[in-house]
């Protein structure tokens, strides 16, 4: 029974350390924080990559068309939106066209169901 309640006692520490490590890591970044210019481009091959420009006002400006073909969508990007793990690149309908994950610090990055990995990187980190 003392072991049981030791092991008990332990495990509220580590409970709630993994309690705020992960509300830490899921805190919304505002549009301005993101806002700036950033290169998305095939995680093997840097040179075919589009400048983007992401605004805090959530609109996307640059090389759409560019982005368009590398995330191979049919509606081109003309938004985009943070959320607490992503940053989403928006269609004009509003709707998601893809979800970047935070990968490293000023890096998102997306694979498509085929297989291909892209990275949205910030250019003035």
């Amino acid at each position: 029974m003392a072991f049981k309640r030791m092991i008990a006692l332990g495990a509220i520490p580590l409970m709630l350390m993994t309690e705020v490590g992960m509300a830490s890591s899921l805190i919304l970044p505002t549009p301005a924080q993101l806002a700036g210019e950033w290169t998305l481009y095939p995680e093997d091959n840097r040179a075919a990559g589009c400048e983007l420009q992401l605004d805090a006002s959530q609109t996307l400006r640059g090389d759409l068309k560019c982005a368009q073909k590398l995330i191979g969508k049919r509606q081109r990007p003309s938004g985009w939106l943070p959320t607490p793990d992503t940053l989403a690149l928006m269609g004009g309908s509003g709707t998601a066209l893809v979800h970047f994950n935070r990968y490293k610090p000023g890096i998102f990055k997306w694979t498509s169901a085929s297989g291909k990995t892209l990275l949205l990187e910030r250019k003035n980190k």
